[in-house]
């Protein structure tokens, strides 16, 4: 009997193994496959190198480039997510977390493949001689060959000279053509330039164009040599910035970016909101601790040619602690500085991209991809990769020399369309990792953020479009040696993962970082001017702090959760909002060039619940709260969205019209006015559609 019962147990003890190897080999494939239903589509993207002009044969081995790292491959599956309710679950902040797989988003998702500019490779490039620290003009004499399609036909090349008019923010005009050779050695005071040859006896056979802004070399000034063992070490700072792209849209989109960002010495700030509208008052936040209203009245209006040179901006902090400088923008139709704005007189740092880059989009040819808004590739590169090359040059050339910070920032793939970043997902991860490659990440603080998600457009309504609004991307990176010298900043930094920040917050910080290598007797920075409660998140961040604490104003605040209504009355709140912009564009005397609006229907009407209050609980009868509402007018089919405080009693509508926000795009309704946040609510008479 005992023999029976061993071998019957012996049996069933293979049959259940059989059964689990059987179950892992079939089943959890194919949960694979339900999860991430989008991988297979973003397997077909092809992976571009952002080395741009690349052949056709380098891209078809590109992705064996995606290198191994200590923490992992990059790849594009999003890892299993552990069971998340909140990004922020505290007393006075409760931030709801968002599927970014969601099914009613993934739906109507269908990213883009990546596209090059041109296959053909460089026929010139500036190559930096680190032993003369200048740069060499080497021509590829077999792409010389392969375009004339001969050897024997002979050719010339030249460049212009690319320089700043302090006068406009731009360029002047191009100075005369200089014509070089072989090993041609550029002048240290050529910062910019347009490279071309065409074939001798014929001057207007083009071979190839190109442009390259040049990081030349800067030698050390006396005061800042090598300090002694003794100074604590400064870290440089890095700032790699993409518009309009939310915590949520990154997963989304790109994934391998996302889990690059993730991997160890990587800090995702889940909590951190947005504290204005657009743009520039976001990003003067970060980089001033100021708003626009109370800059104007403490230091200039921003609006005057001339403010921006005053604003005491934190690059200038940054160059006063011997900091090396640079900051450079795309699309410089909507650069933060320069739309509807008077953009700076003096360079405000020490290597400044944007008269360089108008020169390159004004004197080169232009394209735009298929489902492109905005100018794709400029000359023979994608438009961005101009401001990230500027960038991983000038880390390259000083980043084991000295300290640095730049801000090198992009919107030409991602503020118009938010699916737009999928199609660069590797073309971004491929600069990460050559900065990575390039020893920056051993030496430097790394942020990758923006200034805030989608503000119109599909995602804005679905039922995540308001946190996907305000809930910016943030990403902080320290280095191995700063994470040992300071580890309770890197515990800081765990532990305000998941509590409430703003672009104040980052400001702090960045002061911060220069603190901590100025001499102990120095007197500290000042703070962000604009949030007194705000801090560097270096520190732990109160786990009893409110929007209120971090300088966020209610219109933007995501802590506390609303829940949509449909009661009769409530239709009244959206057209006293109507009436609220109706009286703002009449008194500012726009009300003869701006159509009056009117209501056309109501997208949704949300009233904000305590934080006791469940959001499954019924609704309680309040006579005044908070709402937020959704709506769209009749003229142009104009949509908005605003924060606004109701007395259900007296059907007061109490809302500051300058945070109501425009949800779908404005271009081409508000040209007849110049006013920047007029704009967004004047819907021009001459330009009514029927």
């Amino acid at each position: 009997m005992y023999l029976i019962s061993t071998v019957a147990r012996s049996r069933y003890k293979w049959l259940v193994i059989c059964f689990l190897v059987m179950f892992i080999v079939v089943y959890v494939p194919l949960q694979n496959d339900s999860l991430y239903p989008k991988e297979k589509h973003l397997k077909k993207a092809s992976v571009p190198r952002p080395q741009v002009n690349a052949t056709v044969a380098e891209h078809a081995t590109i992705g064996e480039d995606l290198v191994n790292t200590d923490d992992g491959d990059i790849d594009d599956k999003e890892p299993l997510p552990t069971p998340q309710l909140y990004y922020v679950q505290e007393s006075q902040c409760k931030i709801p977390y968002i599927d970014p797989f969601a099914a009613e988003v993934m739906k109507n998702f269908n990213p883009d493949t990546f596209e090059t500019c041109t296959n053909q490779s460089d026929l010139v490039r500036p190559i930096f001689d680190m032993n003369r620290k200048k740069y060499v003009l080497q021509i590829d004499e077999s792409v010389a060959t392969q375009i004339l399609q001969s050897s024997d036909i002979e050719y010339n090349c030249y460049y212009q000279e690319i320089t700043r008019n302090a006068d406009a923010d731009s360029y002047n005009d191009l100075l005369p053509q200089i014509y070089f050779s072989q090993g041609y050695v550029v002048p240290l005071h050529v910062q910019a330039l347009i490279l071309a040859c065409h074939e001798a006896a014929n001057t207007s056979h083009i071979l190839q164009k190109d442009a390259y802004a040049l990081i030349q070399y800067k030698p050390l000034a006396p005061n800042l040599e090598p300090k002694p063992p003794t100074t604590p070490r400064k870290p440089s700072v890095f700032m790699f910035g993409i518009d309009s792209l939310s915590r949520i849209n990154l997963r989304r989109t790109m994934p391998k970016v996302y889990k690059f960002l993730t991997r160890r010495g990587w800090y995702e700030m889940q909590g951190y909101n947005k504290v204005a509208d657009n743009t520039f008052p976001n990003l003067l936040a970060v980089l001033s601790g100021y708003s626009p209203d109370t800059a104007k009245a403490k230091v200039c209006d921003t609006d005057n040619r001339g403010c921006f040179d005053r604003m005491p901006f934190i690059w200038k902090y940054f160059k006063s602690a011997g900091y090396l400088t640079a900051y450079g923008e795309d699309e410089c139709g909507m650069n933060t500085f320069n739309y509807m704005k008077p953009g700076f007189i003096a360079m405000p740092t020490d290597y400044y991209h944007r008269p360089f880059l108008k020169g390159f989009t004004g004197e080169m040819e232009t394209w735009k991809c298929a489902n492109c808004t905005l100018t794709y590739c400029v000359g023979r590169r994608i438009q961005s990769s101009y401001v990230y090359d500027f960038g991983k040059e000038f880390a390259k050339r000083y980043v084991d020399e000295r300290p640095i910070w730049g801000l090198f920032w992009s919107s030409s793939f991602s503020h118009d369309d938010y699916a737009m970043p999928a199609k660069m997902q590797n073309y971004v991860l491929q600069y990460l990792l050559d900065l990575q490659q390039d020893g920056i990440f051993e030496q430097s603080i790394v942020i990758f953020l923006s200034d805030h998600g989608a503000r119109y457009g599909r995602l804005s309504f679905y039922s995540s479009g308001f946190l996907e609004e305000r809930l910016p991307a943030m990403f902080i990176y320290l280095p191995p040696w700063f994470r040992a010298q300071y580890p309770q900043f890197a515990k800081a930094l765990e532990i305000n993962r998941h509590r409430l920040s703003s672009n104040f917050d980052l400001h702090n910080t960045l002061k911060h970082i220069i603190e901590l290598g100025q001499p102990a007797n120095a007197p500290p920075l000042p703070k962000a001017n604009d949030c007194p409660t705000c801090q560097s998140l270096f520190h732990p961040v109160s786990r009893e702090r409110g929007c209120h604490e971090a300088g966020i104003s209610e219109h933007y605040c995501t802590c506390q959760p609303y829940k949509r209504i449909s009661f009769d009355w409530s239709d009244r709140i959206s057209q006293g909002v109507i009436d609220r912009i109706n009286d703002y564009l009449y008194a500012r005397n726009y009300s003869e060039i701006c159509a009056n609006l009117t209501l056309s229907y109501i997208h949704k009407t949300e009233i904000k619940l305590g934080l006791d209050i469940s959001f499954h609980d019924d609704i309680p009868k309040l006579d005044v709260g908070y709402y937020r509402v959704k709506f769209k007018v009749q003229q142009n089919s104009a949509d908005f969205m605003a924060t606004v405080v109701y007395n259900n009693v007296t059907n007061h509508v109490d809302v500051d019209v300058e945070t109501i926000s425009r949800t779908n795009s404005y271009e081409e309704d508000s040209t007849c006015i110049s006013h920047k946040l007029a704009k967004l609510y004047c819907i021009c008479q001459s330009l009514l559609r029927t």
